[in-house]
């Protein structure tokens, strides 16, 4: 132990009596601290200037109508409004092809171009096909790795800022119909309860309305009959004229009715009086005698001139007179005649005259009166009515006969369904009556408009409950880069200084010079650890949980690194110097120092538990956001792992590999290139 104690020694003595070397020393302690603090100075706040990233933002669209409030909106003006405000992104507005010119000129890092059927699109929502709108986002990725990146969150915002302010418009639409349909709904329940109670009433029916359905089929069946008795009123109604003459003759018959009366009468004097006509025949056998007489007279009297040779004047006067007498008497001859047989005629018929008068005429008379009312009253009644039975038979009857069809063909094809679709209606207002409560979902409607607006555009509110909080990124980045620095401070101590002693006189022992100048480096790391942890709290203003333990544990990680890269340079010289380069570059991929372990390749996964990195990191971000003891130990476990993993390497092969080491040096330096 003396002697590696007095390797230590001599070494800070050499350093001091050089003042080239101790200013080297001293550069080599200062400067990872610089490489930590401009980097985390550079990383504060990565997005905190984001106003000069230049995004150009062309506006077309037209603007449409909202259906259910007709309220006319315009989201690409409200869009540009907003951007105005919004200093995130250096907004330019310009037209289209300015945007498209400029992003592929570089003039500009990306362009937001709103279509002119933007609005149109988006209140479609309320339409039977919504279509979705587009906000067309270019970016030249040539520019830059990161602005595209960053001009991409700016118009993932712009898009959730207008998704937002649309849900809380078709919102306030949607609400506000449901407002009004609630008080329409609470206008309307003594309407809607009726209608209930109609179905309910209509299912009760349906007995009935089968019975007419079957009705409407056996009409159907009749409807030929129908049709020519239809026809046959039609004929009744060209009739009507001779109608109305049957009613003026029945009329003129009652008017008739006094002289038939009276010659009823008549007819019965004549009837008593039978008697004298029976003596007509009598009389005219009389008549017959007493022309019989005048004719032999006249005779005598012709026959007496003839003899007497008087003039034939007289027998000329006497002549006519006989012959007319002959006439006159071969007349009433046959009157006689004719006459016995007609008064034996009028006899009989006047007696039935007689009985008609006296038996039958009183009802025929009645009877005649009665038709005469009904010429006079009913008549005209009826025959309006004819005309317009036979009117509705023309003009009408077409169409009830399609109906009847219908009805027919809707009994026997569509009943069926009709009276299952009443019955269902039935049922599911019978469970709707069961299951929700009118009220309650009137009063559900009848929510303010603004209220359930607000909730829908923004339906989930994210509490977020910082654990372990970092108030800047730079801070959140202090334990990588802190970290990476101390393994550079070790790597350019090892670049910048020997790991070997020389011993020309061969009184040191292997582990004594391995130990010994590694004290003088972990020196030197340390004060490394010092001033980068110390630089971290006081001159970039690194937020830190835990101060003391932040610059204890960086002190801690120091020594580990330099222990690791000592030792591969002691043991291995200067394909030391390279394997710690390459463990740099694994490590950096491998820890999860930037990003999550889990996004990186299975390779860098799997060495992820074998780095010093992962553990160093680790409990240095404990210090930086709070400690949990477990991680602490855990970390400090394996960090000391490596460490021991360091002293069993040096102590087994810095020995067997010392002389080929020594030997490899010495011919890379007869190169002339490697020192």
């Amino acid at each position: 132990m003396r002697k590696i104690w007095s390797i230590y020694i001599t070494d800070w003595k050499n350093i001091f009596s050089v003042p080239t070397v101790a200013l080297l020393v001293v550069g080599l302690m200062l400067l990872p601290s610089a490489y930590a603090w401009f980097n985390i100075k550079s990383m504060w706040d990565p997005y905190g200037n984001t106003s000069g990233i230049i995004v150009a933002v062309a506006n077309e669209d037209e603007g449409a109508v909202v259906r259910l409030t007709e309220q006319k909106i315009n989201v690409g003006e409200e869009t540009i409004k907003n951007l105005k405000k919004n200093k995130k992104l250096g907004w330019v507005f310009v037209d289209q092809k300015e945007a498209i010119r400029g992003v592929k000129h570089g003039d500009y890092y990306a362009y937001l171009i709103i279509p002119k059927d933007f609005s149109k699109k988006i209140t479609s929502i309320l339409e039977a096909n919504p279509k979705k709108p587009q906000i067309v986002f270019g970016v030249n990725e040539k520019i830059n790795a990161v602005a595209p990146k960053i001009a991409a969150s700016g118009a993932t915002a712009v898009t959730a800022q207008i998704s937002e302010a649309f849900i809380k418009t078709v919102g306030d639409a949607i609400f506000s119909a449901f407002y009004k349909a609630g008080v329409e709904l609470e206008k309307d329940l003594p309407s809607i309860f009726s209608v209930e109670n109609q179905i309910f009433e209509l299912e009760k029916a349906l007995p009935q309305i089968e019975e007419m359905g079957r009705k409407a089929i056996e009409l159907e069946g009749k409807l030929p009959e129908i049709h020519e008795k239809g026809q046959q009123i039609i004929a009744l109604e060209q009739r009507i004229p001779e109608l109305d003459q049957v009613g003026q003759s029945i009329l003129k018959v009652e008017a008739s009715l006094p002289l038939v009366m009276d010659a009823g009468e008549q007819v019965l004097a004549v009837q008593e009086r039978l008697n004298d006509i029976s003596r007509t025949t009598a009389i005219i056998n009389d008549v017959v005698t007493h022309i019989t007489e005048i004719e032999t007279q006249i005779k005598q009297a012709m026959d007496s001139v003839n003899e007497a040779n008087q003039s034939s004047t007289n027998s000329e006067q006497l002549t006519p007179l006989y012959n007319e007498l002959m006439d006159i008497h071969g007349i009433i001859q046959n009157t006689r005649t004719d006459l016995q047989q007609k008064v034996d005629q009028v006899t009989g018929g006047i007696n039935t005259a007689a009985d008609f008068v006296k038996d039958v005429f009183p009802t025929v008379e009645q009877k005649i009166h009665k038709a005469a009312d009904f010429v006079r009253n009913d008549l005209p009644k009826v025959e309006s009515d004819i005309r317009e039975a036979a009117d509705l038979i023309r003009t009408k009857l077409p169409a009830a006969e399609q109906a009847i069809h219908k009805a027919a063909d809707f009994a026997r094809n569509d009943l069926p369904g009709f009276e299952e679709k009443v019955r269902n209606a039935a049922d599911r207002l019978r469970q709707f009556k069961g299951s929700v409560n009118i009220y309650d979902l009137i009063e559900y409607l009848k929510h303010d408009p603004n209220k359930e607006s607000s909730f829908l555009a923004k339906p989930i509110l994210l509490k977020t409950e910082r654990i372990f909080p970092i108030p800047n990124y730079g801070s959140a980045m202090t334990p990588f880069y802190t970290m990476l620095a101390l393994w550079v401070g070790g790597t350019l101590l090892v670049s910048s200084l020997r790991v070997d002693v020389e011993d020309v006189e061969s009184q040191f022992k292997h582990y004594q010079i391995y130990f010994g100048r590694l004290l003088t480096f972990l020196t030197i790391g340390i004060l490394q650890a010092v001033i980068v942890s110390i630089g971290d709290l006081y001159i970039i203003h690194a937020y830190v949980a835990d101060k003391l333990w932040f610059v204890l544990f960086s002190i801690f990680i120091s020594i580990v690194f330099t222990t690791i890269i000592y030792t591969l340079c002691s043991v291995f010289g200067n394909i030391g110097k390279g394997l710690s380069i390459i463990l740099l570059v694994l490590q950096i991929s491998s820890s999860g120092a930037t990003f999550p372990v889990s996004l990186t390749p299975a390779f860098f996964q799997a060495l992820h538990p074998f780095m010093p990195f992962t553990y160093a990191v680790s409990i240095l971000r404990e210090t930086v956001g709070g400690m949990i003891k477990a991680v602490v130990i855990r970390d400090t476990l394996y960090l000391l792992i490596f460490v021991g993993i360091s002293f069993l390497l040096a102590l087994a092969l810095k020995r067997p590999l010392g002389g080929w080491i020594h030997r490899t040096a010495e011919r890379a330096k007869s190169t002339k290139i490697v020192p």
